[in-house]
């Protein structure tokens, strides 16, 4: 497993397409954005080479500028397409459907399944309220593996590989409580690899909060895990405890269906 890290110089055979995909990995590891004098000086590229790799990328809406006039690039919402087109376990996204918008209503908050694409999570499906305080999703959602609880939740279940990639890249921080220091990430890892479950908040944007648990499979195989997105601010401890009851629940809910539906084929 290649790590996000990974120099352009790595021997491919095509090094127009390796520095393209450098692009893209560090962009996928800074969702804020990135300028062409960062993009280049991280990735190795001479900034002349790195504008016509960012020109032929914005003409297929593979990366956009930022709002304003930051100079920033960020991905754009041809990979987002490209996202929701990444196979899913077979019928976990139709079978998931109806248990998420009922959790969805339950808790009053957006619901959604994720799994773990390489070194990404990426959002197979969206369940969402009508509510106008809530935070908002969309499928094709990519987001780094240690970037949040639920991401850390899939990477403290995978590979080690996936680990050992993760762990060897440079670790991307959007807030104070992101676990960007290697040796705390990994310390937090050994803890959720005993459980399924995880709750947290303000480690990919601040103020926001998430319950996660995992769904499982065949032989106990991790297909990925439902997460519950909510505004943390004002919250009591009944209500985050109320959530993450509610999120296993309908997890466990799927897992068991998905069980079913894996045996009767």
């Amino acid at each position: 497993m290649p790590s996000l890290a990974s120099s352009p110089s790595t021997d491919t055979g095509a090094p127009a397409v390796e520095r393209a995909v450098q692009v893209l990995l560090r962009l996928g590891q800074s969702p804020r954005g990135l300028s062409v004098q960062a993009l280049a000086e991280a990735t190795g590229t001479p900034r002349a080479t790195l504008y016509r790799i960012v020109r032929v990328l914005s003409a297929h809406g593979i990366v956009v500028p930022g709002n304003g006039q930051d100079g920033l690039y960020r991905l754009g919402p041809t990979l987002a397409r490209l996202g929701m087109q990444v196979a899913a376990p077979r019928d976990l996204v139709t079978l998931a459907r109806p248990v998420m918008q009922e959790l969805a209503g339950q808790v009053g908050e957006t619901v959604k399944l994720v799994a773990r694409d390489g070194l990404e999570v990426v959002t197979l499906a969206v369940a969402d309220t009508e509510l106008d305080a809530r935070v908002t999703s969309r499928a094709g959602t990519r987001l780094p593996l240690h970037l949040g609880g639920s991401q850390r939740l899939l990477l403290a279940h995978a590979p080690a590989e996936v680990l050992r990639a993760v762990l060897a890249a440079p670790l991307a921080r959007t807030t104070a409580r992101t676990f960007s220091d290697p040796k705390r990430l990994r310390a937090s890892l050994d803890k959720l690899k005993m459980t399924d479950s995880v709750q947290g908040h303000g480690e990919g944007l601040d103020g926001v909060g998430a319950a996660g648990t995992l769904v499982r499979g065949a032989g106990d195989e991790v297909l990925g895990a439902l997460v519950a997105v909510y505004i943390h601010t004002g919250k009591s401890a009944a209500q985050l405890k109320k959530i993450a009851l509610s999120v296993e629940e309908a997890a466990q809910d799927i897992s068991s269906w998905q069980l079913t539906a894996q045996t009767r084929s």
